[in-house]
Parts: structure tokens; C-alpha cells; sequence
């Protein structure tokens, strides 16, 4: 029993890989042809960024490095005149984040204009759409980089066989999209950007039975582990939890005996973006799925908006809320390319 939990203890000490991923967009998605917003909320993001590097890195003893995976697709050439528009706007901003040793990958949205509708659709109903929309984000993002891109994240965490062999085809080296949970697309007609809506035509994959866990993905379906016979390119999940509301021990307690022992509760993905009822609770959720992991990593991601990184804002308290967390002194920001091949079974 002592050697358990001096293990256990051992384990709990280590330091754990964390990937931060802000996808880089229009506040909204019904965006007009003629005088597009500005980008507020990648300008409201960078800033809430630096100061939280530097919060956390006083509390670590080590500078984090985020994920900035920039919208590359066609509706932000057809709106704003080049598909690499934000990232041609701002090379101060992209100069800085270099010097940070921060990465970048692209954020596809597969979103075309629909006369019939008068406004911007998710079309998920078109295989030659969703392949053109994500070659063109990838190719969008390399002539700007003179390089291929080697991460991805695809919007409303859309994925399809087609895309994941695309990407992998392309020279991605890992994806963070997949949120292996029964996604909220299932039940949705629609993709919320929280300014706006933009309707979805299609169907949304199920991802439930997909790992929890970082995996190269079968030639076939994109939700099994292949193994050493699977894909090059590697899929870091969305981290995940098992999420109870704030309520009293007995009240817990007389849940499980009413449920049954085996009752494991329903499982989420942990959303930053999420009303959270306080930034303790969501770290202390964290930290609990941490423990259960046998390779404990944690991914999460942030879409660009002005709303919740200001002063008041939800993610922004959710954030502050780190550095007074035990679970601050453990966690490592850094780039998946460094750390997901130790984090992938090759079983």
C-alpha cells in the first residue's frame, strides 16, 4: 500500500504536456461581402495570451508556448480578398509569436455562400466541397509559410475519413480536432459562432468510440487506432471529462446507490468556453482526469472571441483562475510535434 502511493505520488509530480489551441477567426460567421468586421477578437486573444504566458510562467518557472491555427478557407478569400488576409494584416503580431516559440496550424471551416439561404452554410453534405475547402485552406496556408502546414484543426470539429487522409496526405503531422464524445453536431442544425448561427447541411460524424487518447488512425475510419499500420499522421484528442454538477457529498453518494456502482456519469468535452460555475472546479475536474490517465496530457482549445477574453469575460476567468492551482506547477505549454509521439500507443 505504501509503495502504491509513493508511486502514485511519483506520478502525480511529473510535469504533463498541455497544449492551448486559439482557432483564429471572424468573431462571427455571417460575414457581409462588402466591409467585413475587423478581427477583434485575435486582437483581444493576443493580449489576453501575454498576460497569462506571463502569469503562468511565474508560477511554472517556464514560458508557455500556444497553438494559433489560423482560418485559411475559402469564405475568408471571397470576404476579405486573400485566404491568408489576418496573417498578412498583422506580421508584427506573427513576428512576436515566433519569438514567443509559439506554432501555427490552419482552421478550416467548410462553409460556402448559399443563394437559396442568403447566408453562409456549413456544407458537410458535399464530399468535393469538403475536399476542395480543405486542400485550399492547407495550400492557402503553405504559400504563405513556404512551407507545408504540419498542424490542423478542422472547424466545428468536423471530421470525415476523406479529410483526416487528406491532411495526413498534405504533410500534416498531427491533428487536434476529434472530441471523442457523442458530439453536440448530432443533435444541432446548426454551427454557433455565439455571435451568429451558420445552418449545417449533413451529417455530423459520431466520434463516442473514438480513443481518448493520442493515436495514429486506421486507413479506414479515422475513430480506430491503426497502429503501426495506421496513418503517419497523429490524433491528439480534445481533452475530455466526466462532468457532475457542484453538488454535496450525500447528495453524490445517494446518486451512485441509486444508479449503481458502475454509474460513471456523462462524459464531456472540457470546453474553456463553457459557463463554468467557477475556475476551481473546472481545474480540479481537469486534474482528475489527469490522474486517470496512464499518459497524461491536456489539449484544449479556444476560438477567437472579443466576448470571452475581456476583462469580465468567462474564459478569461476561467484562465486567471490556473496559477493558483496546484495543477499550474505541473502543467507544460508546448508544441504537439515535440511531445505526441512519446503520448501515442503504437499497439
Amino acid at each position: 500500500m505504501k509503495l502504491f502511493r509513493s508511486l502514485r505520488e511519483a506520478s502525480e509530480g511529473k510535469p504533463v504536456p498541455a497544449f492551448l489551441s486559439f482557432d483564429v477567426e471572424p468573431d462571427g460567421f455571417q460575414l457581409p461581402f462588402s466591409n467585413p468586421p475587423e478581427w477583434d477578437g485575435y486582437s483581444a486573444t493576443f493580449d489576453f495570451a501575454e498576460q497569462f504566458r506571463s502569469s503562468l510562467a511565474e508560477r511554472s518557472g517556464e514560458a508557455p508556448k500556444f497553438g494559433w491555427y489560423f482560418r485559411t478557407d475559402p469564405q475568408i478569400a471571397e470576404v476579405y480578398g486573400r485566404p491568408d488576409h489576418v496573417l498578412a494584416k498583422y506580421p508584427d503580431r506573427i513576428a512576436y509569436l515566433e519569438t514567443k516559440k509559439d506554432y501555427f496550424g490552419v482552421h478550416a471551416h467548410h462553409m460556402r455562400w448559399s443563394e437559396q439561404r442568403g447566408l453562409w452554410i456549413h456544407d458537410f453534405a458535399d464530399a468535393e466541397w469538403l475536399e476542395h475547402c480543405t486542400r485550399f485552406s492547407l495550400e492557402a496556408y503553405a504559400k504563405w509559410a513556404g512551407a507545408p502546414a504540419r498542424r490542423f484543426r478542422s472547424g466545428a470539429g468536423f471530421l470525415t475519413n476523406e479529410i483526416v487522409a487528406l491532411v495526413d496526405q498534405c504533410g500534416v503531422q498531427v491533428d487536434l480536432t476529434i472530441e471523442p464524445v457523442a458530439g453536440w453536431g448530432l443533435s444541432e442544425t446548426s454551427v454557433d459562432s455565439r455571435v451568429d448561427k451558420s445552418p449545417m447541411v449533413g451529417a455530423y460524424p459520431d466520434c463516442r468510440t473514438a480513443p481518448r487518447l493520442p493515436y495514429r488512425p486506421a486507413h479506414d475510419d479515422f475513430r480506430i487506432p491503426g497502429g503501426r499500420s495506421g496513418r503517419g499522421l497523429m490524433m491528439v484528442p480534445l481533452t475530455t471529462g466526466t462532468v457532475y454538477r457542484e453538488k454535496p457529498l450525500w447528495w453524490r453518494i445517494a446518486r451512485r446507490l441509486v444508479r449503481g456502482s458502475h454509474y460513471q456519469g456523462v462524459v464531456h468535452v472540457l470546453y474553456p468556453a463553457h459557463n463554468w460555475s467557477s475556475g476551481r472546479f473546472f481545474w480540479d475536474l481537469v486534474e482528475r482526469r489527469l490522474r486517470a490517465m496512464s499518459q497524461p496530457y491536456l489539449s484544449l482549445a479556444i476560438r477567437t472571441h472579443v466576448d470571452d477574453v475581456r476583462v469580465d469575460g468567462d474564459i478569461r476567468r476561467l484562465f486567471e483562475a490556473l496559477p493558483n492551482h496546484p495543477l499550474s506547477a505541473r502543467l507544460r505549454f508546448v508544441d504537439p510535434l515535440q511531445v505526441a509521439p512519446t503520448l501515442v500507443s503504437e499497439e
